[in-house]
Formats: structure tokens, sequence, C-alpha cells
């Protein structure tokens, strides 16, 4: 009997503080490239998130990429949430 050994990638529990640009940037980035990885936010104002964050790449360096599309798993203005 052959046994077959199979990788599997690790998941990630990413968690963003704060809802400022480099946020946005970094989710959208970040969820684009590992779409497996669970982003999570903690943002003051929970309720103004939606669960997809886009990055326009138009006239950028990264135009080529296309949109970059991430997805936020949970947001909530508490750390033990989101931690």
């Amino acid at each position: 009997m052959h046994s077959k050994i199979i990788r599997m990638e690790p998941k990630f529990n990413i968690a963003i503080c704060g809802g400022g640009n480099l946020a946005h940037g970094s989710i959208a980035c970040i969820g684009h490239n590992n779409p497996d990885y669970a982003i999570n936010l903690l943002a003051r104002r929970p309720e103004v998130w939606s669960n997809t964050i886009t990055g326009y790449t138009a006239k950028s360096t990264w135009e080529n990429k296309g949109n970059l599309v991430g997805h936020i798993n949970k947001v909530s203005a508490d750390a033990k949430d989101v931690v």
C-alpha cells in the first residue's frame, strides 16, 4: 500500500490595526496575492467597512497586474475579536 503525502500551505491569520491608507493597500495587496489568508481588521468604526477592498492600479507601475482585490474575514473595534 502506498501512502500519498499531501503538502498544504499553512493558512495565515493576519490582523491589521487601523483603517488608514496603509490598511487599505495592505488588505488589497495581501488578500489578492494570498486568497487563502484570513485578514482581520481592528478599526474604530467597523460598521463603515465592506468585506472587499479593491486597490485600483490604473496608471501605476502595477497596472499590468489588474486591480487588486482583498477580502476581510472579520472587522471589529475590539482587539480580542481579530487578534
